[in-house]
């Protein structure tokens, strides 16, 4: 688990990623990132390259039940 600290950045509130986790998620000013709000509280971060990862793995998942 990583701890984010909230701060302020202008009139709102910010969270700072560590450098791995935008390693991990590919991330780079300017980019876009989604909370998904998960079962019983949880919540999820990612990226676009994250979400469209799993929709090809989908697509291409019935594609094969579909050969079979």
């Amino acid at each position: 688990m990583t701890e984010l600290k909230v701060k302020n950045v202008g009139k709102g509130l910010g969270l700072e990623l560590p450098q791995e986790i935008v390693e991990q998620l590919h991330l780079g000013a300017g980019d876009n990132i989604s909370l998904e709000r998960m079962a019983q509280g949880c919540y999820r971060l990612t990226s676009k390259s994250d979400v469209m990862a799993e929709e090809i793995a989908l697509i291409e998942g019935y594609m094969h039940e579909e050969d079979a």
